[in-house]
């Protein structure tokens, strides 16, 4: 058999700990897992009584289209409406499934270093991945990345806040960048770390999608809402953009599990808002113990910290976090907010 040029590219990603992260999910308790940017706690309980609730209904099919989600989507963001959201399994399949939509032959550009999986998709997908690479205090450069679109470029993924740096370009900057854009290039908000953002500039980029003709923004469940195992993301998005995606998503991608625990979740807005807030409050103690123990850091807008010191400071101390060289800084690691006692742990272990 002979196997598409493009896939020779593609390796898949073992981390070098793999096993002992392994074992952390099957319930060891000799590391502490800070590598995948997960919530440390599980799903809400209205979450949890959907899923339960719904359990007799696994011999059926679930709902096609997720409606109840989307209605609960729609109403979390002001001006939307069903027919602007986008599901999927996960809002790596929503990715995958935007830029499906664009022509080929052409190219996908996204600032670099950024999540890894999108030069990914764009292989898979026969585009070309246009790397530009981040600005020396670690932001992404909208000029940069202006001045890198071609007649060839299809769309643009910017992922915002930034994973791995975890910076953030604020809602003005982001509309003035779309609005340079050519109108016929797709511009893919990746916001899986939206919630965690606690400066007031980037808020209601719904609104900039839905007046957009060009614009959509992506986001998950896999992060604030700790339901990462049950694979379920969201889109908004003009409603051509919505159309066209749904010519291209699998029948019953979000599976019934799925539907019913992240409509509660979406649903239940206050419970969600406090666990942000203390993921923010985790995530600024840390930051002052990297300021006092004299290491370099990001300063960041998610659920985890990029910090200057090698993976096996923390190793030594019991944390698996994620090396940095897998992610275009080698010497550094990307360090996942946790619990309390998880954090506790992570400062224990550079003092």
């Amino acid at each position: 058999m002979k196997f598409r040029a493009e896939l020779e590219v593609l390796k898949p990603y073992n981390p070098p700990w793999m096993s002992r992260e392994a074992a952390v999910d099957r319930g060891s308790d000799t590391y502490v897992k800070l590598t995948a940017n997960e919530l440390s706690f599980g799903p809400l309980p209205e979450a949890e009584v959907a899923v339960q609730e719904a359990m007799p209904r696994l011999n059926r099919y679930p709902d096609r289209h997720a409606a109840a989600l989307r209605e609960a989507v729609a109403a979390a963001n002001p001006g939307c409406t069903p027919a602007n959201i986008l599901v999927g399994n996960g809002s790596s399949e929503v990715l995958l499934n935007l830029l499906q939509l664009t022509e080929r032959p052409g190219e996908v550009v996204f600032p670099w270093p950024s999540f890894t999986l999108y030069a990914a998709i764009a292989s898979v997908l026969g585009l070309e991945a246009k790397k530009v690479s981040l600005s020396p205090d670690h932001y992404v450069d909208l000029d940069a990345m202006l001045s890198a679109i071609t007649p060839q470029t299809r769309a643009v993924v910017l992922c915002n806040p930034n994973n791995p740096t975890g910076t953030h370009l604020k809602l003005d900057e982001v509309r003035s960048f779309a609005e340079a854009l050519p109108e016929d290039v797709l511009l893919v908000l990746d916001e899986a770390y939206y919630e965690f953002v606690s400066d007031p500039a980037y808020a209601g980029s719904h609104e900039l999608a839905l007046g957009s003709g060009n614009v959509a923004a992506v986001r998950t469940f896999s992060k604030v809402h700790g339901l990462a195992g049950l694979r379920v993301g969201y889109g908004i998005a003009p409603a051509e953009i919505t159309d066209y995606f749904e010519r291209v998503r699998f029948p019953f991608s979000v599976n019934l599990a799925a539907q019913v625990a992240a409509t509660a979740s979406m649903q239940a807005s206050e419970q969600i808002s406090k666990r942000a807030a203390f993921v923010m409050e985790e995530r600024e103690r840390l930051q002052r113990a990297f300021e006092e123990a004299g290491l370099g850091y990001v300063p960041s807008q998610t659920n985890f910290v990029l910090v200057e010191v090698g993976a096996d400071v923390f190793e030594r101390g019991g944390v698996l976090v994620r090396e940095g060289e897998a992610l275009g800084y080698p010497g550094w690691s990307r360090v996942t907010v946790g619990d309390t006692s998880e954090n506790n742990r992570v400062i224990s272990a550079i003092s």
